[in-house]
């Protein structure tokens, strides 16, 4: 029997998480799957604790490569895959058992989309899993839907993280992860997918995200680093409203980061190109805000974070 999911797994010195993250793999309610991970030049026992957990299942690879980065190994895992679905999944990350099965039912009862997705939560520790802000109605949790609008339900907290997607191998012949983007590479995938196709979503959450973890690209910051090209996607989609907001809130974003680093070259560039008649006014004010207050603010939102309670700068519409 040919199998239905290639589950992708990039790995970069994850030796302490990458077993919980293969046993949650092991224990999907749905079977029909094959594991590919691309170990991406680890110098920790991250591959051989990977090659001995997968030593006896079937349908299951570790391969090593020099380290390229995480679309690099991305892509390499895609062009590998076997299946007609390619699931990602970080080695830090897990999936609850049901989340395979999720996914399998978007794909029969979805048959328009070629992406499919679940909500999912962030795992600050023990006892500390906080759900995300999503501009979503909430009667709709626990429902499965074709999503609308993805940049406009994204004006928020992204709608889906990078292992809670899945997709048809068959859009990788037209989109793949941009190797030289070494920053948000997810959102460049994004970018490219959704102005063209369609996601179907399960608002629930059957992924957890894992935080504050070493080597994740928000412990490693934005210094140096080479982001996706927003002015191409706006310049190509003149007429692209919602598409338009989402990419000024990147732009938002990577500034509010750029200027918590001192970095004024950047922080201006980002400004410069801000439409901030799509911004909110909290939005607003933080890149207006002495580098004390953000840092102050910034301290105060992860110490409630431990308290299961978010802080945004989102307001319930755009002003």
């Amino acid at each position: 029997m040919s199998v239905l999911f290639s589950v992708i797994i990039p790995l970069y010195n994850k030796e302490n998480y990458i077993e919980n993250t293969l046993n949650s793999v092991f224990n999907q309610t749905y079977k029909n799957f094959e594991i590919i991970i691309i170990n991406d030049g680890s110098t920790d026992n991250s591959a051989e604790k990977a090659k001995m957990l997968l030593a006896n299942v079937n349908h299951a690879t570790v391969l090593d490569q020099e380290n390229k980065g995480l679309s690099s190994t991305r892509n390499r895992g895609v062009s590998l895959a076997k299946g007609r679905i390619i699931a990602l999944l970080d080695a830090d990350d897990l999936w609850h058992k049901d989340y395979l099965e999720s996914i399998y039912n978007l794909y029969q009862n979805f048959p328009e989309a070629s992406f499919y997705g679940t909500d999912y939560l962030e795992y600050y520790g023990p006892k500390n899993s906080v759900e995300t802000k999503k501009n979503i109605d909430p009667n709709l949790k626990g429902k499965t839907f074709i999503v609308d609008d993805f940049f406009e339900k994204n004006k928020f907290q992204s709608l889906i993280c990078p292992s809670s997607i899945a997709f048809k191998k068959e859009i990788t012949n037209t989109i793949v992860f941009d190797e030289t983007i070494d920053y948000a590479e997810d959102v460049d995938f994004y970018l490219q997918s959704f102005i063209k196709h369609k996601l179907a979503y399960n608002y629930s959450p059957l992924t957890t995200l894992l935080t504050n973890i070493p080597n994740q690209m928000t412990q490693i910051g934005i210094k140096n680093k080479t982001l996706p090209d927003l002015n191409f996607y706006e310049k190509n989609n003149p007429e692209h409203k919602s598409l338009e907001v989402y990419i000024n809130y990147k732009r938002y974003m990577y500034a509010i980061e750029f200027k918590l680093l001192r970095d004024k070259v950047n922080f201006k560039n980002l400004t410069q190109q801000i439409n901030f008649s799509l911004l909110t006014s909290k939005q607003k004010l933080l890149l207006k805000s002495p580098l004390i207050v953000l840092k102050t603010l910034k301290f105060i939102k992860k110490t409630l974070l431990k308290r299961n309670i978010r802080l945004t700068s989102f307001d319930n519409k755009i002003n």
